[in-house]
């Protein structure tokens, strides 16, 4: 739990995490809005903001298991790593804000906490392509549908999938590439992590 008070090492995790399932996202956000089309949901999922949703809800699920090692300190330096990849800032805090609220309180009954990250995933980075649909019993009909349906579920499943290995090699990479104190504080962390 060395550098988890570090925010280059969290802007660090989250960028692995976006290019490691780059591939995967894209893929499934297109199935996603093939799906809605099949469905006649005035739905879409933006590629920027339904990535963004879809890698920090991996990460929080990455950082699951190390919650109390890391701190309040550690969560804000997290958040300031991922707001680097993932803008507006402040979006890695709305994403958790968000999950957290879908734990206490579950779209259906008896969620786990596995299909309660899917269910925040697929309402919250869609957006409406009709206008109309912003009335909120339609609104209501096309959530209903989307956190119901299996098809969805699944590509809801595969983007918030976090890649496997993803802390421990990331761990190992950022401890061969960080440098020295005065190099961390006074460079743009880009320069030594990317290049």
């Amino acid at each position: 739990m060395k550098f988890v008070r570090e925010s280059p090492f969290w802007y660090f995790l989250a960028r692995r995490a976006l290019e490691h399932s780059a591939d995967t996202l894209e893929s499934a956000l297109v199935s996603l809005e093939n799906r809605a089309i099949e469905l006649s949901l005035p739905i879409h999922y933006p590629r920027e903001n339904a990535a963004a949703w879809a890698v920090v809800l991996q990460l929080f699920e990455v950082v699951a298991p190390y919650r109390e090692a890391i701190g309040r300190y550690g969560y804000a330096m997290m958040h300031v790593g991922f707001d680097r990849i993932f803008g507006p800032k402040g979006c890695s805090q709305k994403v958790f804000s968000r999950f957290l609220d879908n734990l206490r309180a579950p779209a259906f009954p008896n969620r786990t906490r596995d299909e309660t990250i899917v269910d925040t995933f697929l309402a919250c980075a869609m957006k409406l392509s009709d206008e109309n649909a912003g009335n909120l019993l339609v609104a209501w009909a096309i959530m209903n549908k989307c956190l119901t349906d299996s098809v969805m579920r699944n590509f809801g499943i595969q983007v918030t999938q976090p890649p496997e290995g993803l802390w421990e090699t990331t761990i190992t990479e950022y401890a061969r590439r960080r440098p020295g104190f005065i190099r961390r504080q006074f460079s743009d962390s880009s320069s030594w992590l990317f290049d």
